[in-house]
């Protein structure tokens, strides 16, 4: 299912460039294994030097912006970032005054190809950073929240370039989110899909259980960060997320919202993980 064969990277496009004092903000596009143009953030130090990477996957309800500034920060630790946007997933999950455009979208966000199309985009994002004369290959790691949060969680099963991930408010069964939820983006869909379409949606979303896949990820290290607040994954999905995974793997808990709104000290943590597992160890971030 998300099997592809890498034979070169084509169709790669740096469309704006903004320098900033010690790095730089490239516009990149480059092209999906399904032919589809990707449009990213690669933020990259100005040190000439092999640097670590991250790759980043924002949640649904925002966009690659939502990791601009975490990534600019890690620029100034010597951290290369390449932010992927996927466009189906932009917004999706913004309920008021776009209630009406939303249900429109529904037809796009049941179509489980979108799915399998964002895990290659994220497969042919790491072969891009893996190429570049400034990264060291071996040591890329990932970074998702929410959504992609859960399909990393995927992606640690299949894909051995990766060597930590951080997870953030992820998933570990959307099929069963899907079918129990009632947050209103869960109830909305089963109430405008016929139950048959529903039945069809739920058997292809259950081949993309995180947890089929997370037990595989050794040895990539994993660190999931789960809110106490969080109106999309309680406590049930999460334990059930982090007991799944292979080893080595850490857990913390945040008194925050699923968006970890205003919380610092997860940004902090994560940074300093990744600086202990693919960056310098004794460097730290501190809180100013």
């Amino acid at each position: 299912m998300f099997h592809f064969k890498e034979e070169h990277l084509t169709s790669v496009e740096v469309r704006k460039s903004i320098i900033k004092e010690g790095y730089s903000i490239r516009e990149v596009y480059f092209e999906s294994p399904y032919k589809r143009c990707v449009k990213a953030f690669l933020i990259v130090p100005n040190q000439k030097s092999s640097h670590p990477a991250v790759i980043f996957m924002h949640p649904g309800q925002e966009s690659r912006k939502s990791f601009y500034k975490e990534a600019q920060l890690l620029a100034e630790k010597g951290f290369v970032s390449l932010i992927i946007e996927s466009p189906f997933l932009v917004g999706c999950h913004q309920e008021g005054k776009q209630y009406k455009k939303f249900i429109q979208t529904i037809e796009t966000l049941v179509d489980i190809q979108n799915y399998t199309q964002m895990i290659m985009d994220i497969r042919r994002g790491i072969t891009l950073l893996s190429k570049l004369e400034f990264v060291d290959a071996n040591r890329i790691a990932y970074v998702g929240h929410g959504f992609g949060a859960t399909w990393g969680g995927v992606l640690a099963g299949i894909e051995n370039r990766i060597k930590a991930f951080v997870l953030i408010a992820g998933a570990s069964q959307t099929s069963s989110w899907h079918m129990t939820s009632e947050h209103p983006m869960a109830v909305l869909i089963r109430s405008f899909l016929p139950p048959e379409r529903f039945d069809f949606f739920i058997s292809n979303l259950r081949k993309f259980a995180a947890t089929h896949y997370i037990k595989n990820a050794a040895p990539a290290s994993i660190y999931f960060q789960f809110a106490k607040n969080d109106e999309y994954v309680d406590c049930d999905q999460a334990t059930s997320f982090y007991t799944a995974a292979s080893s080595p793997k850490k857990i913390s808990w945040y008194q925050t919202d699923h968006g970890f709104s205003q919380c610092e000290e997860a940004f902090l943590d994560r940074h300093n993980w990744l600086l202990d597992k693919i960056g310098l160890p004794n460097d730290i971030f501190v809180t100013e």
